[in-house]
């Protein structure tokens, strides 16, 4: 069987959330009729509700949230079904480079700003993948001349047989362990980044982090490097409160730190993989200065929504791990007032509880949600000096929050937990919090 659908195929589409629905758009544009959609959650009658029986199709895609093995789609595969998914068509058909972002966190704000760079220089970009629109929704625009800078998630990544022209691997620790079987299965996720890249494709990794040894053995590209701790020979690096660019043994400052639009020191680590892809891609360093001073980030990502009466509200609705919700906490020098607390992923709050009990500058903690109780050991565990409140509702958490905040102290709503509990997902939670302070 071909790689690719002919009209007179049966599809089967698992899952109707962005990237289901891309899929049905794209098929229906191209003259497919024989497809059918299956999602469990649905109410709509002309969908399948229950996934099964797919030996009787000739193609299937999943969707991200459906696991690569799922028993329905292994029994497909062994009964020569060709399973697929959004992004590996979107691979398949895409005539242009792909710059490709993935990492625990980061990914949001290094695509943005790639994405930002690159149209400041007047290239015919396009932004898609885990950040919100399909690829498949711009597939028929692009040409060979196009760009397209990709947000890649560990589920988009799963199964992929194509990797991008430059793939960049930022932090990776530990996440989505309601889906991965654990760990190993994450990271393993990952590695269809870079399996199948080439001689001509480039990697850029970040030198302080363990994981990088894994995606550089993988590669058969040019590998270029970051580095808050130290200097690097081919990449982008942070010394003296400067952020640099380096090829070939020519270094180009690219700004000051404290010049940088984005808030918090872990930013650096976006804005270096950010421009040297940039520069790679033939882009004037004066074009990558500007933008990384102008770039102000998005929406729940470290947002500042309003100062009032001298209290800033910080709304870090992305933050659903551990290490996010501790890197906006080090982004700050003024007093905290930390709303925390979500659904479950089975994070492991250890480390986040230790940084918490010794930041100098956290007054409270308001946790609430399900994961409350876990911070609350983990906090207290390594110390009793930062007071904690529990709350059973997010309102409640907030309004405690604005209470007891004084001038120059900042809330900061960071979760460092899933959102589902509470809400339809993380941008609701923000949206919520938004509203709040407003209305103050």
């Amino acid at each position: 069987m071909e790689n690719h659908p002919t009209k007179e195929n049966q599809i089967a589409i698992l899952g109707y959330g962005v990237e289901g629905i891309a899929l049905n758009e794209y098929f229906k544009k191209k003259g497919f009729k024989n497809i059918t959609i299956f999602d469990e959650n649905s109410s709509e009658p002309s969908f399948e509700h229950d996934i099964c029986n797919l030996d009787k199709y000739d193609f299937v895609y999943r969707s991200p949230g459906i696991h690569k093995d799922h028993p329905e789609l292994i029994k497909a595969k062994n009964a020569g079904v060709k399973v697929s998914s959004s992004t590996q068509l979107f691979f398949d058909n895409c005539p242009c480079p792909i710059v490709g972002v993935t990492g625990t966190k980061g990914k949001g704000t290094t695509s943005s700003l790639t994405y930002e760079i690159l149209k400041e220089a007047g290239k015919d970009v396009y932004l898609g993948g885990n950040i919100g629109q399909s690829p498949l929704e711009f597939l028929d625009k692009l040409t060979t001349t196009s760009i397209v800078v990709l947000e890649l998630s560990s589920f988009q990544l799963h199964d992929i047989t194509k990797s991008p022209h430059i793939a960049i691997v930022l932090n990776t620790t530990s996440d989505h362990l309601d889906y991965h079987k654990d760990n190993e299965e994450y990271l393993s996720a990952k590695e269809g980044i870079v399996r199948y890249q080439t001689e001509n494709d480039i990697l850029i990794v970040n030198e302080d982090y363990p994981y990088k040894e894994r995606y550089m053995a993988l590669t058969k590209g040019k590998i270029l490097k970051v580095s808050r701790k130290k200097q690097i020979e081919n990449g982008s690096y942070v010394k003296d409160g400067e952020i640099f660019l380096v090829e070939n043994g020519t270094t180009h400052l690219i700004c000051k730190v404290d010049e940088v639009g984005l808030i918090g020191p872990h930013n650096q680590e976006n804005i270096m993989p950010a421009s040297v892809a940039c520069h790679e891609l033939n882009v004037p360093l004066s074009v990558i200065k500007k933008v990384a001073k102008t770039f102000m980030g998005l929406p729940h990502r470290l947002e500042l929504i309003k100062k009032i009466d001298e209290v800033s509200y910080y709304n870090d609705s992305f933050s659903t791990t551990p290490e996010t919700c501790m890197a906006a906490i080090q982004s700050f020098s003024s007093p905290i007032i930390l709303i925390a607390g979500g659904s479950e992923k089975n994070s492991d709050y250890t480390e986040m509880g230790q940084a918490i009990a010794n930041a100098e500058n956290i007054k409270f903690v308001i946790l609430m949600g399900k994961t409350a109780d876990r911070i609350k050991k983990s906090i207290v565990k390594h110390g009793d000096s930062v007071q904690i409140i529990t709350t059973d509702s997010y309102q409640k958490a907030f309004d405690l929050a604005h209470q007891k905040a004084e001038k120059g102290d900042t809330v900061l709503m960071s979760p460092a937990s899933a959102s589902f509990d509470m809400f339809q997902n993380y941008k609701h939670r923000g949206d919520t919090f938004r509203k709040w302070v407003e209305s103050l």
